[in-house]
């Protein structure tokens, strides 16, 4: 069947890398921040407890090409998509880019309609339906004349990591920092060091990954509730997968005791207490010894002279110390004092924000 899977906007290759690593599949780019995939039913367990950079996989039902807003009705109403749906409330969100005389609200509106239409034709009832939190929830995209229908089999999203006990005041995804951990090639045998680690997302995520934990293991995927899906099938998979217990080498500093003593909080949830150390360090004056230095950069919405200051001591503490590879998230790319080799834009909650990387 095909598939879709949601990630973060501008990192796309990054989930094709991790699809392809997962399942030997190839992808190619549905729409920013969605990849497209062939797999099975055994393939979207796999993904559920294993996949660290995807937030929802979904089924494709429909994609066909359409000319006018009926189109998208008699293409859903073709499908039997009501057919797919296990007879519960059902919800649509529409997507619209291009140049249409209608809007997104009216495609979600359109498909369902047919849905409903259909269901009532075929049993002689009404589907419910539910716009708030519904029990299956269908995705409408429309990219100028293409029109791709899909079923939601995720529901709660797979960044939402339940280690997060602690949150930072700007917290970065997990989806985001283990896709910065792949761009720098990190390995569990190379010593990572993130310097203004705040809650240690990125330290995190490191060491799950090493360990090949699972990172949702609170996950209830919504396929569980879908005819064709066995949620114990699933149960079993995710239970017999076991985590490696690799000897690593993470460090995670952070100037302020506040948010050393929440990166403890998040390490101890994630049961990795032994193999990431908190140290109190200055990001501007500690010196620097690492394989990899992944982070994330504090952000101002105006730049100012204390920003100008840290992106500087920062860089002349990478120039001074023993570093191979810098992976650094930031809204003020211009103020590194090197030149990138590799740029991801990507946005970061209402900001414009850049992942760059840099080889010393």
């Amino acid at each position: 069947m095909r598939l879709l899977a949601t990630t973060n906007g501008g990192l796309e290759s990054i989930a094709a890398d991790e699809l392809a690593e997962l399942l030997g599949t190839d992808t190619s780019i549905h729409h920013r921040g969605v990849v497209e995939f062939d797999g099975d039913e055994e393939d979207v367990y796999r993904l559920h407890y294993l996949a660290r950079s995807l937030h929802r996989v979904m089924a494709v039902l429909v994609d066909g090409t359409v000319d006018e807003l009926e189109d998208i009705y008699r293409l859903t109403a073709e499908a039997s998509v009501a057919e797919r749906l296990p007879g519960t409330d059902f919800g649509v969100v529409g997507t619209r880019h291009g140049t249409h005389d209608f809007t997104s609200m009216d495609v979600a509106e359109r498909v369902g309609q047919a849905v409903i239409d259909t269901y009532r034709e075929a049993t002689g009832t009404r589907l419910p339906v539910d716009l708030d939190d519904p029990t299956v929830r269908l995705e409408a995209y429309l990219y100028d004349d293409r029109f791709t229908l899909a079923i939601d089999l995720t529901g709660d999203s797979l960044h939402k990591r339940p280690y997060r006990v602690c949150e930072h005041d700007a917290p970065l995804r997990g989806t985001i920092a283990y896709s910065m951990l792949r761009i720098a090639e990190y390995g569990a045998d190379d010593r990572l060091v993130d310097p203004m680690a705040g809650s240690a997302t990125i330290p995190i995520e490191a060491a799950m990954a090493a360990a090949d934990c699972v990172p949702r293991p609170d996950l209830d995927p919504k396929f569980e509730v879908l005819p064709g899906y066995d949620g114990e099938r699933f149960g079993e998979l995710r239970a017999e997968h076991s985590a490696e217990t690799p000897s690593l080498d993470i460090e995670a500093r952070d100037r302020r005791e506040k948010w050393r003593r929440c990166a403890r909080e998040n390490r101890d949830a994630a049961e990795l207490s032994a193999v990431i150390d908190i140290v109190a360090a200055d990001a501007c004056e500690a010196s620097i010894e690492a394989d990899c230095v992944v982070t994330n950069l504090p952000f101002g919405i105006r730049v100012n002279d204390d920003l100008r200051a840290l992106y500087q001591g920062f860089a002349e503490q990478l120039s001074a110390g023993d570093v191979d590879r810098v992976v650094a998230l930031t809204t003020a790319p211009d103020l590194l004092p090197f030149e990138p080799t590799e740029r991801y834009e990507i946005p970061y909650g209402r900001l414009d924000a850049t992942i760059v990387v840099h080889e010393l």
